[in-house]
Protein backbone atom coordinates (compact mmCIF):
# COMPACT_ATOMS: atom_id res chain seq x y z
CA UNK A 1 0.00 0.00 0.00
CA UNK A 2 1.09 3.30 -0.95
CA UNK A 3 2.10 5.72 1.81
CA UNK A 4 -0.38 8.14 1.12
CA UNK A 5 -2.93 5.73 0.92
CA UNK A 6 -1.88 4.38 4.23
CA UNK A 7 -2.16 8.08 5.62
CA UNK A 8 -5.71 8.22 4.24
CA UNK A 9 -6.33 4.60 5.84
CA UNK A 10 -4.84 5.46 9.94
CA UNK A 11 -7.44 9.01 9.54
CA UNK A 12 -10.53 6.58 8.30
CA UNK A 13 -9.70 4.37 10.89
CA UNK A 14 -9.23 7.16 13.38
CA UNK A 15 -12.31 8.88 12.50
CA UNK A 16 -14.53 5.75 12.52
CA UNK A 17 -13.28 4.93 15.90
CA UNK A 18 -13.98 7.69 17.62
CA UNK A 19 -17.56 8.04 15.56
CA UNK A 20 -18.74 4.53 16.49
CA UNK A 21 -17.34 3.42 19.42
CA UNK A 22 -19.84 4.98 21.53
CA UNK A 23 -22.52 2.66 19.81
CA UNK A 24 -20.85 -0.75 19.67
CA UNK A 25 -19.70 -0.72 23.55
CA UNK A 26 -23.99 -0.39 24.34
CA UNK A 27 -24.54 -3.02 22.53
CA UNK A 28 -22.71 -5.20 25.03
CA UNK A 29 -23.92 -2.58 28.33
CA UNK A 30 -27.34 -2.76 27.17
CA UNK A 31 -26.84 -6.95 27.55
CA UNK A 32 -24.90 -7.51 30.64
CA UNK A 33 -26.39 -4.12 32.84
CA UNK A 34 -28.65 -5.72 35.26
CA UNK A 35 -31.72 -4.29 37.01
CA UNK A 36 -32.09 -3.14 40.39
CA UNK A 37 -34.14 -5.58 42.24
CA UNK A 38 -37.22 -4.83 44.78
CA UNK A 39 -35.89 -5.58 48.31
CA UNK A 40 -38.02 -7.47 50.41
CA UNK A 41 -37.34 -5.08 53.45
CA UNK A 42 -37.16 -1.82 51.15
CA UNK A 43 -35.58 1.26 52.19
CA UNK A 44 -37.89 3.11 50.92
CA UNK A 45 -41.58 2.04 50.06
CA UNK A 46 -44.36 4.06 48.59
CA UNK A 47 -45.63 6.03 51.34
CA UNK A 48 -42.25 7.58 52.07
CA UNK A 49 -43.01 9.12 48.88
CA UNK A 50 -44.79 12.75 47.59
CA UNK A 51 -45.84 12.55 43.62
CA UNK A 52 -45.64 16.42 42.32
CA UNK A 53 -47.18 16.59 38.54
CA UNK A 54 -46.94 19.87 36.56
CA UNK A 55 -49.56 20.04 34.25
CA UNK A 56 -50.61 22.43 31.36
CA UNK A 57 -53.75 21.04 31.20
CA UNK A 58 -53.66 20.50 27.66
CA UNK A 59 -55.44 17.37 27.79
CA UNK A 60 -57.81 16.31 30.25
CA UNK A 61 -58.13 12.92 29.10
CA UNK A 62 -54.31 12.64 29.46
CA UNK A 63 -53.89 14.04 32.69
CA UNK A 64 -56.72 11.62 34.36
CA UNK A 65 -55.33 8.50 33.07
CA UNK A 66 -51.92 10.16 34.35
CA UNK A 67 -53.35 10.47 38.29
CA UNK A 68 -55.19 7.12 37.84
CA UNK A 69 -51.67 5.33 36.95
CA UNK A 70 -50.17 7.22 39.72
CA UNK A 71 -52.73 6.76 42.51
CA UNK A 72 -52.69 3.62 41.71
CA UNK A 73 -49.17 2.87 43.39
CA UNK A 74 -50.37 4.63 46.58
CA UNK A 75 -47.97 7.50 46.89
CA UNK A 76 -48.37 9.39 50.51
CA UNK A 77 -49.21 12.20 48.71
CA UNK A 78 -50.40 13.66 45.00
CA UNK A 79 -49.02 17.34 44.59
CA UNK A 80 -50.35 19.49 41.34
CA UNK A 81 -49.27 22.26 40.06
CA UNK A 82 -50.82 24.20 37.46
CA UNK A 83 -51.91 28.01 36.38
CA UNK A 84 -54.04 29.70 38.63
CA UNK A 85 -56.90 29.81 36.77
CA UNK A 86 -57.42 26.32 36.42
CA UNK A 87 -56.67 25.16 40.52
CA UNK A 88 -60.41 25.18 40.90
CA UNK A 89 -60.94 22.47 38.30
CA UNK A 90 -57.56 20.57 39.44
CA UNK A 91 -59.71 20.38 42.30
CA UNK A 92 -62.81 18.79 40.83
CA UNK A 93 -60.26 16.35 39.40
CA UNK A 94 -58.28 15.58 42.86
CA UNK A 95 -61.95 15.67 45.03
CA UNK A 96 -63.00 12.74 42.69
CA UNK A 97 -60.13 10.97 42.68
CA UNK A 98 -59.62 11.75 46.71
CA UNK A 99 -56.06 13.48 45.96
CA UNK A 100 -55.27 16.18 48.72
CA UNK A 101 -54.66 19.66 47.43
CA UNK A 102 -52.40 21.78 44.95
CA UNK A 103 -48.70 22.65 46.20
CA UNK A 104 -45.35 22.75 45.00
CA UNK A 105 -42.05 21.46 46.30
CA UNK A 106 -41.68 23.09 49.74
CA UNK A 107 -45.12 21.23 51.13
CA UNK A 108 -43.08 17.85 50.49
CA UNK A 109 -42.85 16.18 53.67
CA UNK A 110 -42.07 12.71 52.62
CA UNK A 111 -38.58 11.58 52.05
CA UNK A 112 -38.65 11.10 48.65
CA UNK A 113 -40.54 13.14 45.75
CA UNK A 114 -41.55 11.92 42.71
CA UNK A 115 -41.67 14.17 39.34
CA UNK A 116 -43.70 12.85 36.92
CA UNK A 117 -45.73 14.94 33.60
CA UNK A 118 -49.05 14.74 33.24
CA UNK A 119 -48.70 13.21 30.19
CA UNK A 120 -47.16 10.05 31.21
CA UNK A 121 -48.54 6.48 32.38
CA UNK A 122 -47.34 4.47 34.72
CA UNK A 123 -47.42 0.46 34.35
CA UNK A 124 -48.43 -1.06 37.23
CA UNK A 125 -49.37 -0.33 40.96
CA UNK A 126 -45.86 -1.72 41.66
CA UNK A 127 -44.11 0.85 40.03
CA UNK A 128 -43.09 2.94 42.61
CA UNK A 129 -41.53 0.02 44.54
CA UNK A 130 -39.32 -0.88 41.03
CA UNK A 131 -38.19 3.31 40.68
CA UNK A 132 -36.88 3.56 44.60
CA UNK A 133 -35.18 0.21 44.25
CA UNK A 134 -32.33 2.68 43.07
CA UNK A 135 -32.46 4.35 46.28
CA UNK A 136 -30.51 0.93 48.03
CA UNK A 137 -27.44 2.11 47.52
CA UNK A 138 -27.21 4.84 49.71
CA UNK A 139 -24.63 7.51 47.43
CA UNK A 140 -27.86 7.58 44.85
CA UNK A 141 -30.04 10.85 45.13
CA UNK A 142 -32.07 10.74 42.39
CA UNK A 143 -32.99 7.92 40.01
CA UNK A 144 -35.49 7.52 37.16
CA UNK A 145 -36.38 4.49 34.46
CA UNK A 146 -36.95 3.37 31.48
CA UNK A 147 -39.24 4.90 28.97
CA UNK A 148 -41.34 4.55 25.79
CA UNK A 149 -43.18 6.87 23.19
CA UNK A 150 -47.07 5.56 23.42
CA UNK A 151 -47.71 4.10 19.91
CA UNK A 152 -51.04 4.87 17.95
CA UNK A 153 -53.44 2.07 17.96
CA UNK A 154 -54.07 0.66 14.96
CA UNK A 155 -51.93 -1.80 12.62
CA UNK A 156 -50.32 1.38 10.82
CA UNK A 157 -49.03 4.41 12.64
CA UNK A 158 -48.22 7.63 11.21
CA UNK A 159 -44.44 8.71 10.66
CA UNK A 160 -44.54 11.53 13.29
CA UNK A 161 -45.39 9.40 15.92
CA UNK A 162 -42.87 6.43 14.83
CA UNK A 163 -40.16 9.52 14.48
CA UNK A 164 -40.95 9.92 18.50
CA UNK A 165 -40.82 6.66 19.40
CA UNK A 166 -37.52 5.97 17.58
CA UNK A 167 -36.41 9.33 19.59
CA UNK A 168 -37.27 7.72 23.17
CA UNK A 169 -35.64 4.29 22.10
CA UNK A 170 -32.50 5.62 21.22
CA UNK A 171 -32.86 7.63 24.41
CA UNK A 172 -33.15 4.81 26.73
CA UNK A 173 -30.52 3.10 24.69
CA UNK A 174 -27.90 5.78 25.20
CA UNK A 175 -28.93 6.56 29.14
CA UNK A 176 -28.85 3.36 30.35
CA UNK A 177 -25.27 2.38 28.61
CA UNK A 178 -24.00 5.69 29.86
CA UNK A 179 -25.28 5.44 33.60
CA UNK A 180 -24.33 1.24 33.17
CA UNK A 181 -20.51 2.26 32.69
CA UNK A 182 -19.53 5.28 34.55
CA UNK A 183 -22.85 6.32 36.45
CA UNK A 184 -23.32 9.47 34.01
CA UNK A 185 -26.34 10.50 32.64
CA UNK A 186 -27.04 13.80 29.94
CA UNK A 187 -30.51 14.60 31.50
CA UNK A 188 -32.65 12.95 34.19
CA UNK A 189 -35.52 13.20 32.21
CA UNK A 190 -38.46 14.93 34.00
CA UNK A 191 -41.46 12.84 32.90
CA UNK A 192 -40.82 11.01 35.81
CA UNK A 193 -37.75 11.68 37.75
CA UNK A 194 -37.33 10.84 41.95
CA UNK A 195 -34.89 12.81 44.41
CA UNK A 196 -34.36 12.69 47.83
CA UNK A 197 -36.21 15.15 49.09
CA UNK A 198 -33.36 16.68 51.54
CA UNK A 199 -31.35 17.05 48.47
CA UNK A 200 -34.07 19.44 47.28
CA UNK A 201 -35.51 21.43 49.93
CA UNK A 202 -32.82 24.25 50.27
CA UNK A 203 -32.98 27.29 49.61
CA UNK A 204 -29.62 27.22 47.22
CA UNK A 205 -31.69 25.05 44.60
CA UNK A 206 -34.68 27.55 44.95
CA UNK A 207 -32.26 30.27 43.64
CA UNK A 208 -31.06 27.88 40.81
CA UNK A 209 -34.71 26.98 39.45
CA UNK A 210 -35.53 31.02 39.82
CA UNK A 211 -32.56 31.61 37.56
CA UNK A 212 -32.39 28.71 34.88
CA UNK A 213 -34.80 28.26 31.90
CA UNK A 214 -34.26 24.09 31.37
CA UNK A 215 -35.20 21.63 34.69
CA UNK A 216 -34.45 18.75 33.99
CA UNK A 217 -31.12 19.82 33.46
CA UNK A 218 -30.96 22.25 36.45
CA UNK A 219 -31.69 19.08 38.83
CA UNK A 220 -29.03 16.80 36.81
CA UNK A 221 -26.95 19.56 37.50
CA UNK A 222 -27.28 20.07 40.94
CA UNK A 223 -27.31 16.32 42.22
CA UNK A 224 -24.21 15.72 40.61
CA UNK A 225 -22.48 18.95 41.35
CA UNK A 226 -23.21 18.04 44.91
CA UNK A 227 -21.52 14.46 45.36
CA UNK A 228 -24.32 12.23 44.29
CA UNK A 229 -25.16 9.44 42.06
CA UNK A 230 -28.30 9.22 39.55
CA UNK A 231 -29.57 5.88 38.74
CA UNK A 232 -31.31 4.20 35.91
CA UNK A 233 -33.43 1.49 36.55
CA UNK A 234 -33.94 -0.66 33.91
CA UNK A 235 -36.23 -3.10 34.93
CA UNK A 236 -38.87 -4.16 31.85
CA UNK A 237 -41.79 -4.08 35.02
CA UNK A 238 -40.94 -0.15 35.17
CA UNK A 239 -41.30 1.27 31.73
CA UNK A 240 -43.44 3.92 31.51
CA UNK A 241 -45.52 5.35 28.96
CA UNK A 242 -45.97 8.70 27.37
CA UNK A 243 -47.41 10.68 24.53
CA UNK A 244 -45.12 12.80 22.00
CA UNK A 245 -46.28 15.15 19.17
CA UNK A 246 -47.37 12.47 16.58
CA UNK A 247 -47.90 15.91 13.79
CA UNK A 248 -46.06 18.36 12.33
CA UNK A 249 -45.44 20.16 15.95
CA UNK A 250 -42.62 17.52 16.30
CA UNK A 251 -40.19 18.98 15.00
CA UNK A 252 -40.65 21.96 17.24
CA UNK A 253 -40.56 19.58 20.02
CA UNK A 254 -37.04 18.42 18.57
CA UNK A 255 -36.01 22.09 18.87
CA UNK A 256 -37.19 22.57 21.67
CA UNK A 257 -34.92 19.45 23.14
CA UNK A 258 -32.01 20.61 21.20
CA UNK A 259 -31.21 23.77 22.33
CA UNK A 260 -31.93 22.79 26.20
CA UNK A 261 -29.51 20.34 25.40
CA UNK A 262 -26.95 23.11 23.99
CA UNK A 263 -27.71 25.31 26.47
CA UNK A 264 -27.56 22.81 29.52
CA UNK A 265 -24.58 21.00 28.59
CA UNK A 266 -22.52 24.60 28.47
CA UNK A 267 -23.74 25.47 31.31
CA UNK A 268 -22.06 22.09 32.81
CA UNK A 269 -19.10 22.92 31.16
CA UNK A 270 -18.44 26.15 32.09
CA UNK A 271 -19.92 26.19 35.65
CA UNK A 272 -18.84 22.37 37.04
CA UNK A 273 -15.80 20.31 36.90
CA UNK A 274 -17.48 16.81 37.16
CA UNK A 275 -18.31 16.36 33.63
CA UNK A 276 -14.72 16.20 32.97
CA UNK A 277 -13.51 14.25 36.09
CA UNK A 278 -11.80 10.69 35.47
CA UNK A 279 -15.05 9.62 37.51
CA UNK A 280 -17.26 9.94 34.70
CA UNK A 281 -14.79 9.49 31.66
CA UNK A 282 -17.48 7.41 29.59
CA UNK A 283 -20.09 10.18 29.80
CA UNK A 284 -17.36 12.73 28.90
CA UNK A 285 -16.59 11.04 25.52
CA UNK A 286 -20.38 10.69 25.17
CA UNK A 287 -22.19 13.41 25.81
CA UNK A 288 -19.67 15.96 25.83
CA UNK A 289 -17.13 15.22 23.26
CA UNK A 290 -19.74 13.13 21.42
CA UNK A 291 -22.25 16.24 21.18
CA UNK A 292 -19.64 18.07 18.73
CA UNK A 293 -20.36 14.80 15.78
CA UNK A 294 -23.00 16.65 14.46
CA UNK A 295 -24.46 16.81 11.76
CA UNK A 296 -23.63 13.09 10.89
CA UNK A 297 -23.57 13.38 7.47
CA UNK A 298 -20.85 15.35 7.21
CA UNK A 299 -18.98 12.76 9.39
CA UNK A 300 -20.52 10.20 7.35
CA UNK A 301 -19.79 11.66 4.26
CA UNK A 302 -16.32 12.61 5.23
CA UNK A 303 -15.69 8.43 5.95
CA UNK A 304 -16.45 7.64 2.92
CA UNK A 305 -14.07 10.78 1.42
CA UNK A 306 -11.15 9.02 3.43
CA UNK A 307 -11.95 5.24 2.90
CA UNK A 308 -11.99 6.40 -0.95
CA UNK A 309 -8.77 7.63 -0.20
CA UNK A 310 -7.46 4.92 1.21
CA UNK A 311 -8.80 2.41 -1.60
CA UNK A 312 -7.90 4.48 -4.43
CA UNK A 313 -6.63 2.41 -7.27
CA UNK A 314 -7.70 -0.65 -5.94
CA UNK A 315 -10.35 -3.34 -7.08
CA UNK A 316 -11.80 -3.54 -3.77
CA UNK A 317 -13.07 0.29 -3.77
CA UNK A 318 -16.68 -0.67 -4.40
CA UNK A 319 -16.91 -3.15 -1.88
CA UNK A 320 -15.46 -0.96 0.71
CA UNK A 321 -17.88 1.64 0.23
CA UNK A 322 -20.36 -1.40 0.45
CA UNK A 323 -19.36 -2.51 3.79
CA UNK A 324 -19.39 1.03 5.06
CA UNK A 325 -22.84 1.81 3.90
CA UNK A 326 -23.92 -1.45 5.39
CA UNK A 327 -22.23 -0.77 8.50
CA UNK A 328 -23.86 2.67 8.72
CA UNK A 329 -27.38 1.34 7.87
CA UNK A 330 -26.88 -1.03 10.83
CA UNK A 331 -25.87 1.68 13.19
CA UNK A 332 -29.17 3.37 12.02
CA UNK A 333 -31.50 0.66 13.10
CA UNK A 334 -29.60 -1.40 15.63
CA UNK A 335 -31.28 1.29 18.51
CA UNK A 336 -34.67 0.19 16.85
CA UNK A 337 -34.27 -3.16 16.74
CA UNK A 338 -36.61 -3.71 20.29
CA UNK A 339 -38.80 -1.63 18.92
CA UNK A 340 -39.13 -3.73 15.48
CA UNK A 341 -39.42 -7.01 17.29
CA UNK A 342 -42.92 -5.54 18.35
CA UNK A 343 -44.08 -3.65 15.73
CA UNK A 344 -42.29 -5.33 12.65
CA UNK A 345 -44.80 -3.11 10.24
CA UNK A 346 -43.07 -0.08 11.06
CA UNK A 347 -39.88 -1.64 8.96
CA UNK A 348 -41.62 0.81 6.72
CA UNK A 349 -40.66 3.39 8.20
CA UNK A 350 -36.47 2.67 8.36
CA UNK A 351 -35.80 4.99 5.44
CA UNK A 352 -37.58 7.77 6.58
CA UNK A 353 -35.94 6.90 10.35
CA UNK A 354 -32.61 7.31 8.40
CA UNK A 355 -33.40 10.25 6.67
CA UNK A 356 -34.49 12.25 9.75
CA UNK A 357 -31.16 11.31 11.75
CA UNK A 358 -29.58 13.01 8.98
CA UNK A 359 -32.10 16.10 9.29
CA UNK A 360 -31.77 16.03 13.09
CA UNK A 361 -27.53 16.83 12.87
CA UNK A 362 -28.90 20.23 11.47
CA UNK A 363 -31.46 21.03 13.37
CA UNK A 364 -29.08 20.85 16.10
CA UNK A 365 -26.64 22.91 14.50
CA UNK A 366 -29.82 25.27 14.35
CA UNK A 367 -30.99 25.11 17.67
CA UNK A 368 -26.92 26.46 18.90
CA UNK A 369 -27.20 28.77 17.17
CA UNK A 370 -30.04 29.64 18.40
CA UNK A 371 -30.08 28.29 21.77
CA UNK A 372 -30.77 31.59 23.67
CA UNK A 373 -34.28 31.11 22.21
CA UNK A 374 -36.41 29.59 25.26
CA UNK A 375 -40.05 29.54 23.24
CA UNK A 376 -41.55 26.02 23.76
CA UNK A 377 -42.58 25.64 20.35
CA UNK A 378 -45.05 22.67 20.04
CA UNK A 379 -47.08 24.61 22.47
CA UNK A 380 -48.01 28.70 22.75
CA UNK A 381 -47.83 29.05 26.78
CA UNK A 382 -50.21 32.16 26.73
CA UNK A 383 -53.18 29.84 25.54
CA UNK A 384 -52.38 27.50 28.53
CA UNK A 385 -53.00 29.74 31.03
CA UNK A 386 -56.08 30.83 30.71
CA UNK A 387 -58.99 28.86 32.77
CA UNK A 388 -59.39 24.93 30.90
CA UNK A 389 -63.06 25.74 31.46
CA UNK A 390 -65.53 27.90 33.12
CA UNK A 391 -67.50 26.91 36.46
CA UNK A 392 -70.40 25.84 34.02
CA UNK A 393 -68.66 23.58 32.40
CA UNK A 394 -66.64 21.78 34.68
CA UNK A 395 -68.77 18.65 35.48
CA UNK A 396 -69.54 18.28 31.41
CA UNK A 397 -65.64 18.27 31.03
CA UNK A 398 -65.30 15.74 33.51
CA UNK A 399 -67.45 13.81 32.90
CA UNK A 400 -66.12 13.89 29.03
CA UNK A 401 -62.58 12.92 30.35
CA UNK A 402 -63.88 10.17 32.13
CA UNK A 403 -65.94 8.29 29.41
CA UNK A 404 -63.16 8.83 27.36
CA UNK A 405 -60.51 8.00 29.87
CA UNK A 406 -62.31 4.47 29.84
CA UNK A 407 -61.04 3.52 26.38
CA UNK A 408 -57.62 3.34 28.05
CA UNK A 409 -57.42 -0.57 28.60
CA UNK A 410 -54.97 -2.88 29.20
CA UNK A 411 -53.69 -2.78 25.74
CA UNK A 412 -53.06 1.13 26.06
CA UNK A 413 -50.61 4.14 27.64
CA UNK A 414 -49.82 2.72 31.77
CA UNK A 415 -49.39 -1.48 30.14
CA UNK A 416 -47.02 -2.72 31.89
CA UNK A 417 -44.00 -4.29 29.27
CA UNK A 418 -43.75 -7.82 29.24
CA UNK A 419 -40.99 -9.96 28.08
CA UNK A 420 -37.29 -9.02 26.91
CA UNK A 421 -36.49 -5.79 25.33
CA UNK A 422 -33.64 -6.45 23.16
CA UNK A 423 -32.71 -9.20 20.85
CA UNK A 424 -31.09 -12.36 20.51
CA UNK A 425 -30.04 -14.02 16.88
CA UNK A 426 -33.16 -16.07 16.87
CA UNK A 427 -35.47 -13.29 17.67
CA UNK A 428 -33.83 -10.97 14.63
CA UNK A 429 -34.25 -14.11 12.21
CA UNK A 430 -37.86 -13.59 13.50
CA UNK A 431 -37.86 -9.86 12.41
CA UNK A 432 -35.80 -10.84 8.95
CA UNK A 433 -38.88 -12.80 8.34
CA UNK A 434 -41.76 -10.70 9.60
CA UNK A 435 -39.90 -8.47 7.17
CA UNK A 436 -39.88 -10.88 3.92
CA UNK A 437 -43.60 -11.56 4.75
CA UNK A 438 -44.73 -7.71 4.51
CA UNK A 439 -42.70 -7.49 1.36
CA UNK A 440 -44.76 -10.64 -0.04
CA UNK A 441 -48.01 -8.81 0.81
CA UNK A 442 -47.12 -5.88 -0.29
CA UNK A 443 -45.94 -6.85 -3.43
CA UNK A 444 -49.39 -9.46 -3.22
CA UNK A 445 -51.11 -6.47 -2.98
CA UNK A 446 -49.62 -4.18 -6.11
CA UNK A 447 -50.49 -7.43 -8.47
CA UNK A 448 -54.28 -7.56 -6.76
CA UNK A 449 -54.29 -10.99 -5.63
CA UNK A 450 -56.41 -10.10 -3.48
CA UNK A 451 -53.72 -10.59 -0.18
CA UNK A 452 -54.91 -9.17 2.83
CA UNK A 453 -52.87 -7.62 5.59
CA UNK A 454 -53.21 -9.59 9.07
Amino acid sequence: MPAEAKVWLAAFIALFVFRYLRTVVPIFTFNLYRPKRIRDKARYTSSDVTVVVPTTFKSETELMHCLRCIFACSPAEVLIVCSIANVPLIKQICSLKGFKQVEALKEVETEIVVFADDDVFWPGPQYIDYLLAVFEDEKTGAGGTRQRARRNPGFFTNVYNFLGISYLERRVWNNISTNAIDGSLSTLSGRTAAYLTAILQNEELYEWLERQNDDDKCLTRYVYSHGWNITIQSDPNAVLETNLEDNPKYISQCMRWARGHWRGNFTVMSQESYWCSSRYWWGLYVIYVGQFQSPALLIDGLLFGLLGGAMKGSDDTRFAFICLGAWIFFTKIVKLIPHFLRYPQDMMYIPVSIAFSYLHGFINIYALATQSNTHWGSQKIESLQPARAQNEEVVPLLRNAISEGEVFGAEMPGRMMMGRDYFSVSELAHLIEAYATLAAMAGSLRHGDGAELP
